[in-house]
């Protein structure tokens, strides 16, 4: 399931995401989701953009832009550690999809987004109170 007219990276990434087993798709996306709530996913790529000068020009994507609900990751990651215990220690295979997703640009790091909440929908990894459809299609209005 792809979003239209994304990149090869960014399908590629997917790719490698959708193979991974239950348990390293959700560290891996837990990982994503930790950047996106700390503010790390910005045009900049920088990797604390609340510390640059105000005079900088920087277009932040957090949780917040899309207005879903406040503390969506927060949620997500607690039902995953009750549900699949993720706090083990991270496995090769997840760390392997890392620095794919750290070289994408802006754009492509928010269509990952949008695609990594398809895929949760998609492999029931969600709450049941949590739509990932409704999500991505919010991302993607963005």
């Amino acid at each position: 399931m792809y979003l239209k007219n994304t990149s090869d990276e960014v399908k590629k990434i997917t790719e490698k995401i959708k193979e991974l087993d239950n348990e390293n798709k959700l560290k891996f996306i837990s990982y994503v989701l930790n950047l996106w709530d700390n503010n790390q996913i910005n045009s900049l790529n920088e990797t604390n953009p609340d510390l640059l000068d105000d005079s900088i020009c920087i277009d932040i994507f957090n949780p917040s832009s899309i207005d879903y609900c406040d503390f969506l990751v927060a949620k997500l990651k607690e039902y995953w550690n009750y549900k699949y215990k993720l706090y083990h220690l991270y496995r090769k295979e997840y760390k392997s999809v890392i620095p794919l997703f750290e070289k994408l640009s802006f754009k492509e790091k928010i269509n990952v987004l949008a695609e990594i909440f398809l895929i949760l929908e998609h492999d029931e990894l969600l709450p049941d109170n949590v739509d990932g459809y409704e999500i991505a299609r919010m991302i993607v209005k963005y």
